[in-house]
């Protein structure tokens, strides 16, 4: 087995490096752009179909084989295993796997791209999920160190993750805490003329305003701020593309219940908070922003 490995590999390596040469030649590889597209078509086109969010990966790999050294290929792969992994399910072992694959792309399409900092916005939170997992909480300062710095940079790209590290913690914790104040900090930096896509919709994230504002308002309801709840809750309702987003009910039943859940979230038993936008697991999470109609 050991010698059919070794020839394999003096067959397969010097054809990759080839492919690869024939790639950069050209810029990138047409196999890693159709991959790209495929990606995107099944992100943003999901509906829930059974398999279909791990289709993706049999070109995205197949890219890869062409060009290893493509970084948005890397990119692409982590975040479909991201994905995978945020709105699987917790009794699978396979989620793990998908997390420690996350981890393993991300982190070389951070090497292959150091100056894209929006990774560590995916990455960080990744190693600090592994890190439970392995009974290596000493690391998570270590960790956050690149998310902390990635944030001093891009406070507005990056202000929902370090939300998200926070939104389960204890709302007097200083976790929660700066949560809260991330995203209060996208009050001045996401005005409507600001022009950073970070805080519009586009094709590829079509829903991010209503998704955003969703998440937010469970943050101050979970603070106690229910007029603040109410008022990021209005203007989801008056977004253009409001009446498009496929997940419209959950803001919709936020705002029916907002003196209750914020009651549910202010009593000493979070056993019975309400589940966030991003709780994940079989819930809609990255959705929540990405699909479209």
């Amino acid at each position: 087995m050991r010698r059919l490995l070794f020839a394999l590999a003096a067959v397969l390596f010097p054809l990759l490096a080839s492919m690869a040469i024939a790639a950069g030649a050209a810029g990138r590889h047409p196999m890693a752009a159709k991959a790209e597209a495929g990606f995107f078509a099944t992100f943003n086109g999901f509906r829930g179909e059974e398999g279909t969010k791990s289709a993706p990966l049999r070109d995205l790999l197949a890219a890869l084989a062409t060009d290893p050294s493509d970084a948005r290929t890397h990119l692409l792969l982590g975040l479909n295993h991201l994905w995978l992994a945020a709105e699987g399910d917790r009794t699978d072992p396979r989620t793990l796997e998908h997390l420690f694959l996350a981890e393993r792309y991300l982190a070389r399409a951070q090497e292959l791209a150091p100056k894209d900092r929006r990774i560590p916005s995916w990455l960080v939170p990744v190693r600090l999920s592994l890190a439970r997992i392995e009974g290596r909480e000493d690391r998570r300062e270590e960790i956050l160190r690149d998310l902390q710095a990635a944030y001093a940079e891009d406070p507005t790209f990056h202000s929902f993750s370090v939300a998200l590290l926070g939104i389960a913690e204890p709302r007097t914790s200083p976790a929660f805490q700066q949560g809260l104040a991330a995203l209060r900090s996208t009050a001045t930096t996401c005005a409507p003329d600001s022009g950073d896509p970070s805080c519009q919709n586009a094709p590829r994230w079509p829903h991010n305003q209503e998704a955003y504002l969703t998440f937010f308002a469970d943050y101050e309801l979970k603070a106690g701020n229910v007029d603040r709840a109410r008022e990021l809750l209005l203007a989801v309702r008056q977004s253009p593309d409001a009446s498009r987003w496929p997940f419209r009910q959950e803001a919709e039943d936020r705002w029916k219940n907002l003196e209750l859940y914020a009651s549910l979230y202010a009593n000493q038993d979070p056993g019975d908070d309400p589940p966030h936008l991003m709780s994940g697991h079989g819930r809609i999470s990255c959705q929540s922003c990405h699909r479209g109609e």
